[in-house]
């Protein structure tokens, strides 16, 4: 009989990730900005590294075992931090233009891109199951962006930065696949750290190219990057990885279907405007998403 330890933990994560969207919604996104998106994805991947890193020191770690380990990888966990650090970017930019639910519901389509990728590249099967997924999550998440794209001003560059977000993550998960056989928690504070340093750059080129960079230091900011940074890209990995050993990678993932509907609460209680036919949409093609995780979970 399988304990409920692991459930409570994916429960809690599925809580933390779809209310992340929600706080960069509130922080980023609603009058009064506290801070910029770019600058929230940042602070996000910094304090998650300084978690992990303290996760890794109450591990009693060895340094020079976990440089010895994680070499051989270095190549796939350089392309993850990348595709990582656009990820963060992009969804917290997103949040300057787009609900939470919207750009959740855009995000959690990645599955339908890394199955393609699997069908095409690592030869796997492409079941009856995973067709009417694949079919039922594009169909309607076509269907989601065009009913959503031109609802209000900047409306459709927060769907775009969604996208980028979307296919950056499908990659980034993509990379995974390469990095099975690294130890996780070094890889996260690996990832996380390097992430950090690849978005500064991009902070940079923002500035330069006049935009305006927006830090309020008020108890609001701090609590909210504390959430993002130690909650939800630090405890979050620490239970996720958890839920791994106890139940196994493809039955634990087959659950993070159900986030963006987390994020959707917290867009109708901050009184988001909700289009009905393009939520219905989104609603159909995370439960596509679900039929393509829950097949990958049968088949393992």
């Amino acid at each position: 009989m399988t304990r409920p330890r692991p459930y409570i933990f994916l429960a809690t994560i599925i809580l933390l990730w779809g209310s992340n969207f929600v706080v960069a919604r509130i922080l980023s996104g609603l009058e009064p900005i506290h801070v910029s998106g770019i600058l929230y994805a940042f602070f996000r991947y910094f304090l998650g590294a300084l978690t992990m890193i303290g996760i890794l020191l109450f591990q009693r770690r060895n340094p020079k075992e976990m440089y010895q380990h994680i070499v051989p990888y270095s190549r796939p966990l350089l392309l993850s931090a990348l595709f990582s650090a656009i990820f963060v970017i992009a969804t917290h930019t997103s949040a300057e233009y787009v609900s939470s639910g919207t750009t959740s519901i855009i995000v959690n389509l990645c599955p339908i891109v890394v199955l393609l990728f699997g069908i095409f590249f690592l030869g796997e099967k492409m079941t009856p199951v995973k067709v009417t997924g694949f079919l039922l999550g594009l169909s309607a998440g076509i269907y989601f962006l065009w009913s959503s794209w031109a609802v209000s001003p900047g409306f459709e560059i927060g769907i775009i930065l969604a996208l980028i977000g979307m296919f950056a993550w499908a990659a980034y998960t993509i990379t995974l696949h390469y990095l099975g056989g690294a130890d996780r928690y070094v890889v996260m504070t690996i990832k996380h750290g390097i992430s950090s340093l690849m978005i500064i750059p991009f902070i940079l080129l923002f500035v330069i190219d006049g935009g305006l960079l927006i830090f309020v230091i008020d108890i609001w900011t701090i609590l909210g990057l504390l959430f993002a940074g130690v909650l939800a890209s630090g405890l979050a990995y620490l239970m996720y990885f958890s839920a791994i050993d106890l139940i196994g990678a493809p039955k634990a993932s087959s659950f993070l279907f159900l986030t963006p509907f987390v994020s959707l609460v917290g867009d109708f209680i901050l009184g988001e405007p909700l289009q009905y036919f393009a939520l219905l949409a989104g609603i159909i093609a995370i439960l596509g998403v679900a039929l393509v995780r829950l097949s990958d979970y049968k088949e393992s």
